[in-house]
């Protein structure tokens, strides 16, 4: 009887003290609400003022860009359809209006028609990406006429194929007109009949901008590398061709030649070093070729007669550039080829591989690409815009990490309310210098960790490495980027070991340093979401429970220190509870039991939520338990336990 008296006499005096100060506990919980919405207020009104976003800035001042694809068209929909994909591709991962011309035989979609549509975006600068095979071209000169980049008309001829039918193909000005005539010619080059297009300027007042065809480009040389990958099967007894249409022109010819030397250095380091393929060689040959004087231009670089030259010692493995398949992949290149022994498959093309929609992507993005972030300085008022230029000269150049490590900076501040220097720490799992000299320049050297993940230094590396953890340590908001693994070129982390450890031939050198470009153009210019995944992570409201001694007797004052945070931007609706375990005896007394919102940004703690003396209770050891729950779902959020002893 006696201990049940006692048992009583402890709930009393313990929940008597504890809901004497219940109101208080509702008070400071919202206490700190107030001053929050204030600071709050002044930091939007003071963004509104300074007119200026932070975290990641985009293009410069206030352009409106629109991206405009060019490719030269075809009266057939199988050759018109795979570039329309790599469009549509290019327009759903963009984040600007893009749009489709052709130079001809597609009237429904024009170049002027494209600009047009631009026109209602509001456009005021329109990037246009050439689909081409060469910038040194006359097509190139008549796609800058429509775009109004030069002045006069291109006036040339060609003989050409439309079809399968030969065809005389000449711009020429026309009572101030320029028009594309279409001559279709008998076997004994007779006229059967002409049709005509005019060329006619684009009506725009956007500023226009002409990026370079594919030339060289890496991703030229991937995609054909690839394309011969699924023909080779006997490799040391192979050689790669690469079929290309060439050029009529001369003054166009020597710049042909150099592109396609270094696509077939770029195509054979890509086969043998990346994909693992002994390729005996890379050649390339051209369907047209110039003639001066009655005298072809290197005749040696004619398709058959590479062929021809590779065939004494190899077997040819002929890949197709050309942009869509069409008469000349089919039928035009096996007709050069007749009677010749080689590999190939005619409806293999370029488009609508995704490197070409990568290729877009890139070569739009290299005009439009401001890279500059915006953070505020430590004082936490004035605004900083850091560049890359900046941390470039400070590291020395902008390498692969360098623009690795910017690029998920801009990415992780941008999901930041208001980034402060001193306020933002980051994790880092790349050791290299360019990764430790961008975070010290944009947040300082005292905020960076670097925490590498098993097995990785600054040799042996894996994509694990580009990974970043940025921490908002007054909101507990964490921002985790990643790269992706298809970013990286294949094999790349084995090139760079063997480069870093001095094992690499000088050939695979040459071919980790084309990996390095490629992966630095990837990191600079790709869309954000090809690049890197990421996930925010929201620090959860938390709970503390203490007490100022581990043991009490009777007539000894308890205090109870409680602390509360809510480190999130948002108010937070929950259950809270506090109470009492009777540890000996397996009782608990539930003291508070009710719905709480914790005020964004909440940071209570006090040593004296609860103050009492204790009377005679019975020995033996008590918790006091506080916990945080889901109102919804009844998920504990938080819970903390405070134990200690009483005796006599």
């Amino acid at each position: 009887m006696m201990r049940k008296v006692k048992m009583l006499i402890v709930t009393v005096v313990l929940i008597s003290a504890v809901f004497s100060v219940l109101f208080s506990l509702s008070v400071a919980l919202h206490a700190p609400h107030q001053c929050m919405q204030e600071a709050t207020a002044e930091a939007q009104a003071e963004a509104a003022q300074s007119g200026e976003s932070v975290g990641a800035a985009g293009n410069e001042g206030n352009e409106s860009v629109g991206i405009l694809v060019i490719a030269h068209g075809s009266p057939r929909e199988t050759w018109c359809e795979p570039v329309r994909e790599v469009v549509r591709s290019v327009a759903s991962e963009l984040p600007y209006p893009v749009e489709l011309g052709f130079l001809e035989f597609v009237p429904n979609e024009t170049i002027n028609i494209a600009v047009d549509r631009l026109n209602e975006h509001n456009v005021t600068k329109i990037v246009a990406v050439p689909l081409f095979i060469s910038s040194h071209s006359g097509h190139i000169e008549e796609i800058k006429y429509v775009l109004r980049l030069r002045e006069t008309p291109p006036e040339s001829e060609m003989l050409t194929f439309v079809e399968g039918e030969p065809v005389r193909r000449s711009v020429l000005a026309v009572e101030g007109k320029c028009i594309i005539r279409r001559e279709y010619l008998t076997p004994a080059l007779t006229v059967k009949h002409t049709e005509e297009e005019e060329l006619v300027p684009v009506n725009t007042t956007a500023e226009i901008v002409l990026t370079n065809a594919l030339d060289n480009s890496s991703l030229l040389a991937q995609t054909l590398a690839e394309n011969a990958a699924e023909l080779i099967s006997n490799a040391e007894n192979e050689t790669v061709v690469f079929a290309s249409h060439g050029t009529f022109n001369a003054s166009y010819f020597e710049e042909w030649i150099a592109d396609h030397e270094l696509l077939a250095e770029q195509i054979k380091l890509i086969l043998r070093h990346r994909k693992g393929i002994p390729i005996e060689d890379v050649r390339f040959g051209f369907i047209h070729l110039p003639v001066v004087d009655n005298e072809t231009v290197h005749p040696e670089l004619g398709l058959r007669a590479v062929v021809e030259n590779v065939s004494v010692n190899s077997t040819p493995v002929v890949v197709a550039n050309m942009v869509s398949v069409g008469f000349f992949t089919k039928k035009y290149i096996p007709m050069l080829l007749e009677n010749l022994t080689y590999k190939y498959n005619g409806s293999k093309a370029l488009c609508p591989h995704e490197n070409m929609v990568k290729w877009v992507e890139i070569s739009a993005n290299r005009e439009i690409s401001t890279f500059v972030l915006q953070i505020y300085d430590y004082d936490g008022e004035t605004l900083l815009n850091i560049t890359i230029e900046e941390v470039g000269e400070y590291h020395g150049e902008i390498c692969p990490c360098v623009a690795s490590a910017f690029r998920a900076t801009q990415l992780a501040l941008s999901k930041f309310e208001k980034p402060v220097r001193g306020d933002i720490e980051v994790i880092c799992a790349h050791p290299s210098r360019g990764h430790k000299h961008t975070f010290e320049y944009i947040f300082g050297s005292e905020n960076l960790r670097i925490e590498l993940p098993a097995g990785t230094d600054i040799v042996n590396l894996s994509v694990e490495n580009y990974a970043y953890t940025f921490i908002q340590k007054s909101s507990g908001y964490e921002v985790h980027v990643e790269a992706r693994e298809d970013i990286f070129p294949e094999r790349f982390f084995d090139l760079r070991k063997k480069c870093k450890t001095g094992t690499a031939t000088p050939e695979e050198k040459k071919a980790f340093k084309y990996a390095k470009e490629d992966l630095k153009s990837a990191f600079l210019y790709l869309p954000e979401a090809r690049v890197f995944v990421y996930n925010v992570t929201i620090a959860a409201p938390s709970v503390e429970i203490w007490t100022d001694k581990q043991t009490y007797h009777p007539f000894d004052t308890m205090s109870v220190g409680l602390g509360v945070t809510n480190p999130g931007v948002e108010p937070f609706r929950c259950r809270f509870a506090i109470w009492l375990e009777m540890r000996r005896y397996g009782v608990n007394f539930l003291i508070v039991y009710r719905h709480v919102t914790l005020p964004a940004n909440l940071n209570y703690s006090t040593p004296a939520f609860l103050r009492f003396k204790l009377p005679y209770i019975l020995p033996g050891t008590y918790v006091w338990h506080a916990a945080i729950f889901d109102p919804t779902t009844g998920e504990l959020v938080s819970h903390d336990a405070a134990e200690w002893q009483f005796g006599w």
